[in-house]
């Protein structure tokens, strides 16, 4: 009997061990739209300490520094391949999305 190929074969118990790691993996880093608005508010919030603070200028820096990792982001994501709603979605995640994680 010859091994069978593909989706349809049984995995044997490394890939099974491999198959749970990865499955955990995706989990814990999974990020939700209400983790990034958290983490939006968060950041937002941080914004304005460095404004009271600091002044504007070191707002505008923080601020300035978010708003490039979220364009270097949004031209990550036009890159691979998405566009429209979901490519600024992906990008909003990608930025903001580290508060799913608190």
């Amino acid at each position: 009997m010859e091994e069978q190929d593909g989706p349809g074969r049984e995995l044997n118990a490394y890939e099974r061990v491999l198959a749970e790691d990865r499955r955990v993996v995706r989990e814990m880093l999974h990020v939700s739209i209400g983790g990034a608005h958290a983490g939006l508010a968060i950041t937002t919030f941080i914004v304005a300490l460095f404004a009271a603070d600091g002044g504007a200028g070191w707002a505008l820096i923080v601020g300035g520094a978010v708003a490039f990792w979220f364009t270097v982001a949004l031209i990550a994501v036009v890159g691979g391949g998405r566009r429209g709603r979901a490519a600024i979605t992906r990008a909003y995640l990608l930025t903001f999305g580290w508060a799913s994680w608190l």
